[in-house]
């Protein structure tokens, strides 16, 4: 049975030591909640327990119902189905399994979770000058180890959830809570070997129940042992010596079977026990040494040095930052006060355009809408004017196309005349000849008498062909 080692002793005297001077901070909410250490889930480990009893006991089940498996069901029912006290010291055999299963997975969670998270991700980054550029806070990083805690705090709150999750990260976060509450790191090595043994008593508590479960076990194994050999006794009947001995065996087979089960189990939850608690304190000395290097490296020195001309020079180095802080408070009010002048005399500027503007609406809005309309007017104007030369332009059109028509029908009218003229010429040239030749006609035929009848019809004939 597994027994607390020395350092484990050590480490609780001191936490017990230490707890007086530090019981203020140790039992304040925010502290509690960070440092509350459980590694496993209690209700992973009972999942697991009732999941792997109620395995293995169905295994055992098919294997001793099968006669192909008779050279394996045989011993299996004997020494795990052959008494009550047997099968209760296997389920508690389980149950111990299950934790330290539960535990195991618990750990290699933080064990993968402590490699991927680099010191380079949890240092403060600067965050106690990145924050501020005065002189004043950048001699309070170099300093105050409680303002750098807090801007660590700061950092290590921006961190994703996966990450802050992490025992090493909530074993940081306790230790800058306490100096930033403090404001000094004069007691940091104390803290850290508090929190450090706190956790380990917390680890080693844990596995509390195993190491009960492992002590009951084999305890159960002998009462198995001599509630059987109870029953054997009381059973006996001497009549019959032969029979009375087969029953005395069989009674003493299962009454030392209990036994030899329970400290086979407890020897094999003893062996499964160590490695899973070694894995935890590596992993517990691990963080307690990252810490203590993170800390240790980031967090400014509170001793007083013994040199004196190092306290002068320090002194010296705070003055300055303080002088250099109230010149920059100084240049800020000025800075402050003469933004508040130019915002006021911009908002003056600005209702002043405001009111200019405002009369010039008044006095020209009036004379711009009348313009308007001046104008509109004029433009309807316009637009008539325009309409008309467009028809004015459409009849002169019109007038020009009349007037060609015209003078087309003058000239063929001309063409006409001139052609009835010629013709009323030729016409009146002919008369005129058929005249004269009529009248000579006439003449001679007043002289001749008949023949002049004749020749009259002739000259008519020939009067007609000149028609």
């Amino acid at each position: 049975m597994a027994q607390p080692s020395k350092t484990q002793s050590f480490k609780t005297q001191s936490s017990k030591t230490q707890s007086s001077k530090t019981q203020s901070s140790a039992n304040s909410p925010e502290t509690a909640s960070i440092a509350h250490y459980q590694m496993g889930s209690p209700l992973t480990a009972v999942s697991i327990s009732v999941a792997s009893a109620v395995v293995f006991y169905g295994l055992v089940m098919i294997l001793t119902a099968s006669e192909m498996t008779s050279f394996v069901g045989d011993p299996l029912r004997r020494y795990f189905l052959g008494h009550p006290i047997a099968i209760a010291a296997t389920i508690l055999f389980w149950f111990a399994i299950g934790s330290l299963a539960a535990k195991q997975f618990a750990v290699s969670a933080q064990n993968n979770l402590l490699a991927r998270i680099f010191d380079q991700h949890l240092s403060p980054g600067g965050s106690g000058s990145d924050s501020s550029s005065g002189p004043a806070d950048q001699w309070l990083a170099s300093n105050d180890a409680g303002h750098v805690a807090k801007g660590w705090l700061r950092s290590l709150a921006s961190l994703q959830q996966s990450t802050r999750d992490s025992v090493l990260v909530r074993r940081l976060e306790e230790i800058l809570m306490r100096q930033s509450r403090r404001g000094s790191s004069k007691q940091l090595p104390d803290d850290l070997r508090e929190v450090a043994a706190r956790d380990g008593d917390a680890a080693h508590d844990s596995l509390g129940m195993v190491r009960i479960i492992v002590w009951a076990i084999p305890m159960l194994g002998f009462l198995g042992t001599v509630i059987g050999i109870t029953q054997t006794l009381g059973g006996l009947d001497f009549t019959n010596g032969s029979a009375a001995v087969d029953n005395l065996k069989s009674g003493l087979y299962v009454a030392f079977d209990t036994t030899a089960v329970g400290l086979v189990l407890s020897v094999v939850a003893i062996f499964l026990q160590f490695p899973v608690e070694r894995s935890e304190q590596r992993l517990l000395a691990d963080i307690d040494q990252r810490v203590g290097s993170l800390v240790s490296s980031n967090l400014p020195s509170d001793e007083a040095s013994d040199n004196q001309t190092v306290l002068i020079a320090d002194l010296c180095r705070g003055v300055q930052a303080a002088v250099a802080e109230s010149l920059n408070n100084q240049a800020k009010l000025w800075r402050d006060t003469i933004d508040t002048a130019q915002g006021q005399w911009q908002s003056v500027h600005d209702d002043n355009n405001n009111k200019m503007v405002d009369a010039f609406k008044l006095s020209l809005v009036p004379a711009l809408i009348q313009h308007t309309e001046t104008l509109t007017k004029s433009q309807d104007r316009f637009e008539s004017m325009g309409n008309i030369e467009e028809r004015l332009s459409d009849n002169l059109q019109a007038l020009r196309e009349t007037s060609e028509s015209i003078q087309q029908g003058l000239q063929s009218k001309e063409t006409t005349r001139k052609e009835t003229d010629e013709t009323m010429a030729d016409a009146v040239r002919t008369l005129a000849r058929a005249v004269d030749i009529l009248s000579t006609h006439m003449s001679q035929n007043q002289r001749t008498g008949n023949t002049g009848y004749n020749n009259a019809d002739h000259g008519n004939r020939q009067l007609g062909r000149a028609a």
